[in-house]
């Protein structure tokens, strides 16, 4: 079979948020301000944060809730249909992963790393955080890092990348080093500066946007030139002017302490001839800084790639049949099958989801997938089912019509009457032991309480167990507060 190719857009951020929460509109940043073309919205979202805040008390909020940057970003990502696959945080340094909600099924070897790189590595104030994994079956690793601060630690910054580059190293053979993936992006708040020019001096070229003439002097260009640090990598000149340091609330430097410099940085490269007979390939589309946010005295940088996929990648899948409504105090069944010569994994689990969830970790609960196919068999759909159903699908794992050529085995999995559940439209997740990877997503169905408790008062909130439970939790939060 001829492996054919297709593009995907990847949209990075990077920012250093000086402790600080949201206060803006992030719309913009995100590409996403009005009016948007749906059809060159991105396909993947790595958004990079440096300095996030890291107090005590807000290290134990985020125990109950969310961050407010992950917060921020989903409440304008969701509306576009985009759910968040994976997060990392070191310190103050945060790395999230979001993709457009039908490509859940085609991501594989989701995995995280970090390195801590201050106090001689003891101390994770500076160092880098990672994201790898495996989409239409080519890998891509995202790094986000802080490096060391200030003019004069050029050295402890060549040795920050050394360390991140050497120690991060992940389960996959084929990928396992950060640069041996098919595609590698490493951004951040890399802090290196501008040589030989005064405060004034490059003020006065920013002015006159002579760019070009002051990237002569950046340490991070000489570096990669020497071979000392991200020679393996490749970055468009910045056209745009230096992104640190500004006074904060205001559009001018400040440099009464600080030179102005190029610190946020987007870093890119891949491997043309990783596979035979096909030839990958990454293209910019565009490397910028947004000027109107002055929220910090750094202003976040993005940029934006189409790189190549396989569009027909060998994966092993799932395929759902279409689910009948479950009912409240009721078992609920589901069958499913396997694609071509896959076959399900000791551990792999099913997970219930929200039908309009935004985050792939947020399950409502699970039970673990039978090992041996169902000793009876499905009825399958008929192909006329209804033109509703089908546009009410949001992750297309197979038609009905191909459905009905898939001969099994067939497996059955069983939701038992005792799991609590609130009245509402529910996914079901196949979710693979190995990196719990989302190997297929039902088509939604609803959960329908019964209509004695509907005239009751809801029924599923008469049930005792349930109070009991929520009291529970209540009680602990209590407790963790009370220990503050």
């Amino acid at each position: 079979m001829v492996n054919t190719l297709m593009d995907l857009k990847l949209y990075l951020l990077t920012w250093n948020v000086v402790g600080r929460p949201p206060v803006d509109d992030l719309k913009e940043a995100l590409g996403l301000a009005d009016p948007v073309d749906v059809s060159h919205i991105p396909d993947f979202y790595g958004l990079a944060l440096q300095e996030v805040s890291c107090k005590p008390q807000d290290l134990l909020a985020e125990m109950i809730i969310e961050d407010p940057w992950v917060v921020a970003f989903r409440d304008i990502l969701q509306k576009w249909d985009y759910v968040k696959l994976k997060q990392i945080r070191l310190q103050g340094m945060s790395l999230y992963l979001f993709c457009k909600r039908e490509h859940v099924t085609h991501i594989r070897g989701l995995q995280t790393s970090y390195t801590r790189t201050g106090l001689g590595g003891m101390w994770g104030n500076k160092g880098g955080v990672s994201i790898r994994f495996n989409a239409y079956g080519c890998s891509v690793c995202l790094v986000n890092c802080h490096l060391a601060a200030h003019d004069s630690e050029l050295q402890q910054r060549i040795d920050d990348y050394n360390s991140i580059l050497d120690h991060q190293k992940f389960v996959d053979p084929q990928t396992e080093n950060i640069i041996t993936h098919d595609y590698t992006f490493w951004f951040g708040d890399l802090n290196f500066r501008l040589d030989e020019f005064t405060a004034e001096e490059i003020v006065h070229l920013v002015q006159k946007k002579s760019y070009s003439q002051l990237l002569l002097k950046d340490q991070l260009r000489k570096v990669i030139k020497l071979g000392q640090a991200f020679s393996e990598f490749s970055e468009s000149p910045p056209m745009f002017a230096p992104t640190y340091k500004y006074n904060i609330g205001k559009s001018d430097y400040d440099i009464s302490k600080r030179k102005p410099a190029w610190t946020d940085r987007v870093l890119f490269r891949f491997t043309p001839n990783a596979y035979e007979n096909v030839t990958l390939s990454l293209k910019q589309l565009h490397y910028n800084s947004h000027d109107l946010y002055e929220q910090s005295d750094h202003k976040p940088v993005t940029s934006s790639f189409l790189l190549k996929v396989f569009s027909q990648p060998k994966e092993k899948q799932v395929f759902f049949l279409p689910i009948k409504d479950w009912r409240v105090n009721s078992d609920s069944a589901a069958w499913y099958t396997f694609s071509e010569g896959a076959e399900p994994s000791t551990w792999d689990w099913i997970g219930l989801f929200r039908a309009d969830y935004s985050s792939t970790e947020e399950h409502v609960c699970y039970i673990w997938a039978p090992v041996r196919p169902s000793s009876s068999t499905p009825v399958l759909p008929s192909d006329s089912y209804s033109q509703d159903e089908q546009n009410d699908s949001q992750v297309s794992t197979c038609s009905t019509s191909s459905m009905r050529q898939h001969q099994g085995p067939w497996f059955r999995v069983v939701f038992a009457d005792q799991t609590l559940l609130i009245p509402g439209r529910y996914r079901l997740f196949y979710i693979s032991s190995e990196f719990d990877d989302i190997l297929g997503v039902s088509e939604p169905f609803e959960y329908i309480p019964l209509h004695d408790e509907v005239a009751n008062g809801g029924g599923l909130f008469h049930d005792v167990p349930l109070l009991a439970s929520v009291a529970v939790v209540i009680f602990a939060m209590i407790l963790l507060l009370l220990r503050c």
